[in-house]
């Protein structure tokens, strides 16, 4: 039987977007995404996946809030979400 892993911390939110980039009445440029929104304690982190590529993801944090691009350092956090993601994804990066 297959191994069971129960996650430590899940998504708060997960979010679909599309970014359309328009010069005049011609679509430039499009990315349709998905961001993952992750919180504890005050704690922030968010990952984001592309339609065209949905195995690899990248995450960015861990911030002081949602609405903050002050970094912090939280390692339990942050190991806490990668693990989440990894069982997910193929790649993983951090940026």
């Amino acid at each position: 039987m297959a191994e069971q892993h129960i996650d430590k911390i899940e998504p708060i939110q997960i979010e679909h977007s599309i970014d359309e980039v328009w010069e005049g009445d011609q679509l430039h440029e499009s990315y349709n995404f998905l961001d993952y929104h992750f919180e504890r304690e005050g704690n922030y982190c968010r990952a984001r996946t592309y339609a065209d590529d949905f195995q690899s993801i990248s995450l960015f944090g861990p911030f002081e809030g949602r609405h903050s691009i002050q970094r912090i350092d939280s390692p339990n956090f942050e190991h806490d979400v990668t693990l989440y993601l990894e069982r997910r994804f193929i790649q993983v990066s951090r940026r």
